[in-house]
């Protein structure tokens, strides 16, 4: 029996394997699809919504925000339809959908822009309201050039770049976040991915006689800085075209095992959830000056870093505020229960429908344009 028994988990093995294989080519054939059927058509309906950018500008920003939503609920069921779900711990934010408020992240992996993504997309109105702040190489990508078209900004790393880069973050916070009436402001502190930060960061802090993180990266202040002078409320400053938020969120992943892009596309690791912890701030108990700025985004990750630790340990993520976090922490704030986010899968088939039938009406209007001038020549 027991040469039959090994037989049996072998082929049962083998076919889990292949099974896994199969999905993982099925799910990477249809994602590839997916962006040649929905960035191109994105552009085609801006190029004809373009007389409204001169005539009607807020009716044409309205538009392209709902447009550009409708592209990040497809990068959201990237990680939804593969069972790559997010879990929300913390304070409750959602009330701050319609408030200008600024948004920091840890950053560990390709995955974490598509988890967000997945994150925000479940709540109405959020996602096309929203400016990101990433590193300028993404602007290479298929996607980054339609954040590019939406107005983020793309910061360029590097002591060399840095200042001018900080002036040009100045400048776009005026004429793009301000005006363009956009809510919620995403930024990533570490300045890239940790396993690429990590070896710097533990450098630095030996220098300079701070804490060695393996969770975290130190963050650079330079951004937050520079949003602070230019776009956040000021003590009783009751102007609604000011930052008057500011959200901490801590990513993380089951074991300290980030996803990453690939994972997500092929869907082959096991269902898993993803952990979003929030804690929420009001801007005005935020330190302007530069040198306690950085001492309170430094506490802000070396309390990210025990959260992730205690974590990583012990399977169960710490839900507590910190004596630090409490000294800022807003009164009759409601917490979640660490639910997971769910997603109307009709909006899913609804707007794959338009993007799938839009593809076959612009290649119907190319093929006529291609008809009418081969037979006019």
């Amino acid at each position: 029996m027991l040469p039959f028994s090994f037989g049996c988990a072998a082929a049962i093995h083998c076919g889990c394997r292949l099974y896994v294989g199969l999905r993982a080519t099925l799910r990477f054939i249809f994602w590839t699809l997916n962006n040649f059927y929905c960035i191109p058509v994105h552009f085609c309906w801006l190029f004809v919504l373009q007389p409204f950018k001169w005539f009607a500008t807020s009716t044409y920003w309205l538009m392209e925000g709902i447009m550009f939503q409708w592209l990040l609920s497809m990068v959201a069921l990237w990680s939804y339809s593969a069972g790559y779900h997010v879990v929300e711990l913390g304070d409750d934010v959602w009330d701050l959908i319609n408030e200008r408020t600024l948004v920091l992240f840890n950053h560990q992996s390709t995955s974490d822009v598509p988890l967000i993504m997945a994150a925000f997309n479940s709540r109405k109105g959020l996602s096309n309201n929203i400016m990101w702040i990433m590193d300028h190489v993404f602007k290479l990508t298929n996607f980054g050039i339609v954040s590019w078209t939406h107005g983020d900004f793309f910061i360029h790393g590097g002591k060399e770049h840095r200042e001018a880069s900080l002036l040009d973050l100045g400048n776009h916070l005026q004429k793009f976040y301000i005006p363009r009436k956009r809510k919620w402001l995403v930024l990533f502190p570490e300045g890239g991915f940790l396993r690429n930060r990590k070896p710097a960061s533990q450098k630095y802090a030996q220098k300079n006689n701070l804490p060695m993180l393996e969770n975290v990266a130190l963050p650079r202040v330079g951004a937050l800085k520079v949003i602070m002078d230019n776009a956040a409320a000021v003590r009783h400053d009751d102007s609604s075209d000011r930052i008057k938020y500011l959200l901490d969120v801590t990513i993380a992943y089951p074991g300290g095992r980030p996803l990453d892009l690939q994972t997500i596309f092929g869907g082959w690791r096991p269902s898993c959830d993803t952990i979003f912890h929030y804690r929420r701030f009001n801007i005005e108990e935020i330190p302007r000056d530069e040198e306690e700025l950085t001492k309170w985004l430094y506490t802000r990750y070396e309390e990210k870093e025990a959260m992730l630790q205690d974590y990583y340990d012990n399977g169960t993520f710490p839900d507590a505020l910190t004596p630090h976090a409490a000294e800022y922490q807003p009164e009759n704030v409601c917490r979640l229960t660490g639910a997971r986010v769910v997603h109307d899968p009709l909006e899913f088939i609804l707007r794959h429908f338009f993007f799938i039938s839009s593809t076959y009406i612009w290649i119907c209007i190319l093929y006529w344009v291609y008809k009418t001038l081969f037979q006019l020549i």
